[in-house]
């Protein structure tokens, strides 16, 4: 998951709006249309929620809420969209893939670089 440390934009806890301009009765009415005849069947294919605290990259003394919707692909592979709130005006914040040691492993060295350990000690 890639996060920005740039200030401004959407604040943790959903509260603020993004930049842009409000939305349109004409864009509302075509929603409401959208949300009767689509079936998001990929969207409903999420099926845990875990709430996580997470550390900026850049600066490990800002520590962030985070919720992770979560769907499993099979036993070693799990997609998560992640959200910097549980609430109805959450923003998406990244995409995560979580897979075992297993597949890790099989990862080159220049991708497994690009990965984190969500392993922990006991």
């Amino acid at each position: 998951m890639a996060s920005s440390d740039r200030p401004g934009g959407a604040v943790p806890g959903g509260e603020a709006m993004p930049p842009g301009k409000r939305t349109t009765l004409e864009q509302k009415v075509l929603d409401k249309g959208a949300q009767m005849l689509q079936s998001l069947k990929p969207v409903k294919q999420f099926h845990q929620h875990v709430c996580t605290f997470a550390l900026h990259a850049h600066d490990l003394t800002r520590q962030i809420e985070t919720h992770h919707y979560v769907t499993r692909s099979n036993q070693d592979f799990l997609q998560c969209a992640v959200y910097d709130s549980d609430n109805s005006h959450a923003h998406l914040i990244g995409v995560e893939y979580i897979v075992t040691d297993r597949i890790f492993e099989t990862l080159p060295a220049e991708e497994q670089k690009l990965w984190h350990s969500h392993a922990y000690e006991v």
